[in-house]
């Protein structure tokens, strides 16, 4: 890309007591081939090192400017470095994810396929553990266009680190919603956000998993009796302007419900079993009966035509793939997907004192 085609993108990193994950995620962001980058880093009211770093890793990147604010939550820190952006695109990272070194120039690449070049970009996600080790992954969905309905039935994006929007748009929805925060609902701003951008604008995908998208213990995203607080709070003024949407978005609730249960049974978080379990309970019994026999009936369909190829002697089903992408191995590394690319080196001395944390 070059000249008008070459637009300055804005990556806006939110961070608060991220001292642990934030350097991590500057390089995966410095290390982007698409270089016409302003990279800002807004400290919300952290009370560890965070600041420090970002101010000294800025030393070895000029296109880093360090911004600081009392703690007011993700969204106002995100908001905050949206009104200090200069560039006409908005990527936002979270402070302890990163990126393939290619994520911003595809996904520009993507935008030129949409009408006039305006839109949204998306990719998939590969979900790392603490120490980056790739334990699942999105579903490889091929939404693109319109997408405002799928977007509602299920939150493919998935996370507050993936997509590239532009800035003017950002603005008019009137950004990320802090009012979440402050009803205790925290968790669904990045959804509320796409489903406003998805209502007037296309999206364009990558078909590619460039996000490396952690959970850890504690995080918002693992936060699961929030979160689901946060997504009912974001619903309820779609369902009253799209009355006739109301049954798939139950659906998508129940479903993500469902999916938060699963990842606390597995995990053994005992914490949010105990508040998942009578909450499903009351709330979706009959779901619960639906899903319990439709999940039975198929394994059982599954289980049978096993036993009908393994006696016919055809070898097991491959699933379709419909895609270039190579899926993400649980327990290898996210780093390991581009390994054989060229990055740029953290500064000894900005090394030495992620040392120091870990």
């Amino acid at each position: 890309m070059s000249g008008a085609a070459s637009p300055l993108v804005t990556i806006v990193i939110p961070a608060y007591n991220a001292e642990k994950t934030l350097v991590e995620t500057l390089r995966s962001v410095s290390a982007q081939s698409y270089d016409k980058l302003e990279i800002l880093v807004v400290d919300d009211g952290s009370r560890d090192g965070t600041f420090d770093l970002a101010r000294d890793y800025s030393l070895s990147d000029h296109r880093i400017r360090v911004l600081r604010q009392d703690n007011g939550g993700v969204a106002r820190a995100r908001n905050h470095g949206i009104r200090e952006a200069r560039g006409p695109y908005i990527a936002p990272v979270d402070a302890d994810d990163v990126w393939h070194p290619e994520k911003i120039e595809r996904q520009l690449q993507a935008l030129t396929r949409l009408p006039g070049g305006q839109g949204v970009a998306y990719n998939w996600y590969a979900a790392i553990d603490e120490n980056g080790i790739i334990f699942s992954h999105s579903r490889p969905v091929m939404h693109e266009g319109n997408i405002f309905e799928p977007l509602l039935r299920e939150n493919f994006i998935g996370n507050g680190s993936t997509p590239l929007m532009p800035r003017e748009e950002i603005l008019r929805c009137g950004g990320y919603d802090a009012g979440l925060r402050d009803n205790g609902a925290e968790g669904c701003e990045d959804l509320k956000l796409y489903l406003a951008l998805a209502e007037t604008l296309p999206f364009a995908l990558v078909p590619d998993f460039l996000t490396g998208y952690r959970f850890t213990r504690g995080n918002m995203s693992s936060n699961a009796y929030r979160m689901l607080k946060s997504h009912a709070l974001v619903m309820a003024p779609i369902i009253a302007r799209y009355p006739h949407l109301e049954r798939d978005i139950r659906t998508a609730e129940f479903n993500t419900a469902s999916w938060y249960f699963k990842k606390a049974f597995v995990d053994n978080d005992y914490a949010q079993l105990k508040k998942l379990a009578p909450m499903m309970v009351s709330k979706y019994p009959s779901r619960l009966i639906i899903h319990g026999l439709q999940q039975g009936w198929r394994q059982a369909k599954l289980h049978g035509i096993r036993m009908a190829r393994r006696a016919l002697g055809k070898p097991p089903a491959r699933p379709k793939i419909r895609f270039a992408a190579a899926i993400p191995q649980a327990g290898t590394a996210f780093r390991d997907r581009f390994a054989g690319l060229p990055a740029r080196e953290a500064p000894s001395s900005i090394a030495q004192r992620v040392a120091d944390n870990e």
